[in-house]
């Protein structure tokens, strides 16, 4: 039951940061907070990592936590922060849902984890509520140069081809992070190995593209403390993650952190209403995805 409650701690703080982000890029036109949350994420887990034993070196399993910190922190959350700026966090969360279908297959593949007929039925219900979400009547916000508008119909379709690949970066990086995490046990240490290796490929990734002087002069002169709070609550969903991890198997650590869509959905109507626009429809697609998540659970 502890390996629940992580999961389900995990999907609400992540929740937490990407409406904290969402509100961090009404200031940030050209930032959406990828660099700065994962540099807060490497700072407050190396502080947390002084505080635990680490376990025997293994070199494949650092590989792996490394490899899946790029996969997810980096790629998934590139992909989610995008999709947040385009469509806001309650549709861009909610198609964060799709991970646990990802990691499902990932997890057959490589760790010969069983995925039963429950599983199957809760994934097409999964699968039928992000599709009701990306049918919605309701006009999902963009926010451009700090002002939050209507998305036009290329930043919709740009969007949605975010919020999907944002799952698939996610649902990898699960897969890779509980294969090193079977080799190099410890939560905090496998989750700063991650999100090191992630800071890392962005610095390089500015550096080559000539934006480093840009982006650390934006971030570092001015600091972008939604983004840094952001930081803070990922930080927290890393390490629950993590924990999550040593009791369940990747995809179903996946179908619980799926309920960063409901948590989103409550936030974003409490605190960012008129950016968030809800009707029946976004409820149908959340309520479904809900469904979908609990059928694969009820195997547990």
């Amino acid at each position: 039951m502890i390996g629940v409650f992580f999961g389900l701690l995990t999907g609400a703080l992540f929740a937490i940061g990407s409406v904290l982000a969402r509100v961090g890029q009404r200031h940030r036109p050209q930032d959406d907070g990828v660099l700065m949350t994962i540099l807060v994420n490497v700072i407050v887990l190396g502080l947390v990592s002084l505080t635990v034993t680490a376990p025997q070196w293994n070199t494949a399993g650092v590989i792996g936590l490394a490899v899946g910190g790029v996969l997810g922190s980096l790629m998934g959350r590139f992909a989610n922060l995008r999709a947040v700026r385009l469509v806001g966090a309650t549709r861009s969360s909610a198609f964060m849902t799709g991970t646990p279908l990802v990691a499902a297959l990932a997890g057959w593949l490589v760790l010969d984890e069983k995925v039963g007929l429950l599983d199957a039925v809760g994934g097409l219900i999964i699968i039928a509520g992000l599709l009701a979400l990306v049918l919605a009547r309701a006009i999902p916000t963009s926010v451009h140069d700090g002002v939050a508008a209507p998305a036009d119909a290329r930043s919709l379709r740009l969007g949605f081809i975010f919020a999907a690949a944002a799952p698939v970066g996610f649902g990898l990086g699960f897969v890779v992070k509980k294969w090193g995490l079977s080799r190099y046990d410890d939560a905090v240490l496998g989750a700063l190995i991650g999100t090191a290796a992630a800071l890392v490929v962005v610095i390089l990734i500015d550096t080559v593209s000539g934006r480093i002087g840009r982006r650390l002069s934006e971030n570092l002169r001015h600091v972008p403390w939604w983004f840094v709070a952001s930081g803070v609550a990922m930080s927290g969903a890393l390490i629950t993650q993590f924990a999550a991890f040593s009791y369940l198997e990747a995809w179903l650590v996946g179908a619980l952190q799926g309920t960063q869509g409901i948590w989103a959905l409550i936030l974003g109507w409490l605190f960012i209403r008129h950016e968030e626009r809800i009707d029946r429809w976004v409820v149908l697609s959340v309520v479904l995805v809900a469904g979908g998540v609990i059928l694969i659970g009820l195997q547990r």
